[in-house]
């Protein structure tokens, strides 16, 4: 996964995309920013707050990405590393900023009661 590429997809969606990434060391699928909210619309992920993307995460198992398949289109699939999926309709993100307020929050007040530090 490139960093780079991921925070453009990211600033570049248009309210129907979801990208999902393979991290093959955990063995699921990720997914960043707007696409992890748009996640949240249709399954029941684990998100956290990704301090190397500096932004939300969603970490999706098989069965997961098996209900996205069951109600979204596919566009493109690399290999297990890479899907993106187009809704049909573009999904409001009006509550992205509350809702990605509140994983930070979570993240550092996890983070400070571990002494770990907290992403900004």
């Amino acid at each position: 996964m490139e960093k780079d590429v991921i925070s453009l997809r990211e600033a570049m969606n248009d309210g129907k995309t979801i990208h999902l990434y393979y991290d093959d060391i955990v063995g699921v699928y990720l997914a960043f920013g707007l696409s992890a909210y748009f996640t949240t619309k249709l399954t029941e992920p684990y998100v956290s707050y990704s301090e190397a993307q500096q932004m939300p995460v969603a970490l999706l198992r098989q069965k997961h990405v098996q209900e996205l398949q069951q109600s979204l289109d596919m566009v493109e699939h690399t290999a297990r590393s890479y899907y993106r999926f187009t809704m049909s309709q573009q999904v409001e993100d009006a509550g992205y900023d509350t809702w990605a307020s509140g994983i930070l929050s979570s993240h550092n007040q996890v983070a400070e009661q571990t002494g770990a530090g907290t992403a900004r």
